[in-house]
């Protein structure tokens, strides 16, 4: 890794190299996408799971104290 197995999000130490543009069956043959630096970024397993969920937050539901489901979170633009 070329940067010294450090995440270069948080300063942890990095255990995975994340795509930053994901991988799909349309370029997952592609060497400019799958083995480019500039697509690649050291991550720790904290940062990647954040990269990889942050899209779900807005969708999964919350209840309020009664238990009554509330409306999913909102993607703020």
């Amino acid at each position: 890794m070329s940067q010294d197995y450090i995440c270069e999000r948080c300063g942890q130490p990095a255990k995975i190299v994340h795509h930053k543009r994901w991988l799909n069956r349309e370029n997952i043959n592609d060497l400019s996408v799958t083995l480019c630096w500039d697509n690649l970024e050291a991550l720790c397993q904290d940062c990647h799971n954040k990269e990889h969920h942050k899209q779900e937050r807005h969708k999964r539901y919350r209840f309020d104290e009664n238990g009554g489901i509330l409306p999913p979170y909102q993607k703020n633009n």
